[in-house]
């Protein structure tokens, strides 16, 4: 799974639930018609290469999708921060960071 295409993805998806460590996201209709979500939601279930993102499930028949991932690597603030901010400079930084942190083993966004 791949943060920086979630995050660009971030209009057709809300934040239902979210505790460090478990964040589910419910997408709108809209997602599905998004060429780019169809490689994200066919990959679900599978684990990650990004440091701690420990996997992802996707729920189509409810629309959401869980992220288990470490809080002590990726900062729960900072990933919720990335799917609903609209300041596209820090959405920028953000994205950055992530790119960061599935480049570098063991890597850390703390």
């Amino acid at each position: 799974m791949n943060l920086g295409d979630l995050i660009t993805l971030r209009d057709a998806l809300s934040v239902a639930h979210h505790v460090p460590g478990r964040l589910r996201i419910r997408f709108s209709l809209k997602l599905l018609a998004d060429p780019r979500a169809h490689a994200l939601l066919a990959a679900s279930g599978g684990g990650s290469a990004v440091p701690g993102l420990r996997g992802f499930r996707l729920n189509a028949p409810a629309r959401s999708v869980v992220i288990e991932y470490d809080p002590a690597v990726i900062r729960p603030e900072l990933l919720e921060e990335a799917l609903n901010t609209r300041d596209a400079a820090r959405l920028a930084v953000l994205v950055e960071e992530f790119k960061a942190l599935a480049g570098n083993a063991p890597g850390c966004v703390c």
